[in-house]
C-alpha cells in the first residue's frame, strides 16, 4: 500500500513538473502579447495568441491526468509522509508564484487591449460620422450639390 501511494505521489510530481513548464511558457508567451500589444504589431499578437491558446490545451491535458491520479482508490494527502506533503507542497507554492506574477502580466495585457479597443471604437465613430456627413451634403439626382458655405433660404 505505501509502495502504491509512493509510485502514485512520484506520477503526481511528474505531471506537476509539466504543469509548471507549461505555466512558465503561458507566462513568457502572455508578456510576448503584452510586447506586441505595446508596439502594436497585430500579426505577431494573433501568433503569440495562436500560441498562448495551444499552451492552454495542455494544461488541461496535464489537469486531467492529475485529476485522474487524484480520484486513485485510497488517495488522500493524509495517508502521504511528510517528505511527499513537502515535495507536493514546494510545487504547489512555485504554481501559485507562477500564476500571481501571471496575473500582473495579464492585467496589463488587458489594460493595454482595452485602451486600443477604445481607439479602435474612436476611429469607427469618426468615420461613421465623416459618412454621414457626406451622405448630406452630396447632390441628389437631379439636385446641385448642398455646400456648408451656402445660406439657406
Amino acid at each position: 500500500m505505501i509502495m502504491e501511494i509512493e509510485e502514485t505521489v512520484r506520477k503526481y510530481c511528474v505531471h506537476l513538473k509539466e504543469k509548471i513548464r507549461l505555466l512558465n511558457s503561458f507566462k513568457k508567451a502572455t508578456v510576448n502579447i503584452k510586447e506586441a500589444l505595446e508596439c502594436r504589431d497585430i500579426p505577431l499578437l494573433d501568433h503569440y495568441l495562436k500560441e498562448r491558446n495551444g499552451i492552454i490545451g495542455k494544461i488541461e491535458q496535464v489537469d486531467k491526468k492529475l485529476n485522474r491520479i487524484i480520484g486513485i482508490a485510497g488517495f488522500s494527502m493524509g495517508k502521504l509522509s511528510r517528505e511527499a506533503k513537502s515535495l507536493l507542497g514546494g510545487y504547489f507554492d512555485q504554481i501559485r508564484t507562477l500564476l500571481e506574477s501571471l496575473s500582473d502580466v495579464d492585467r496589463d495585457c488587458l489594460s493595454l487591449a482595452r485602451v486600443e479597443y477604445d481607439c479602435i471604437k474612436s476611429e469607427i465613430l469618426k468615420t461613421q460620422q465623416g459618412r454621414h456627413t457626406v451622405t448630406q451634403y452630396r447632390p441628389k439626382s437631379g439636385q446641385s450639390a448642398r455646400l456648408l458655405d451656402i445660406k439657406r433660404v
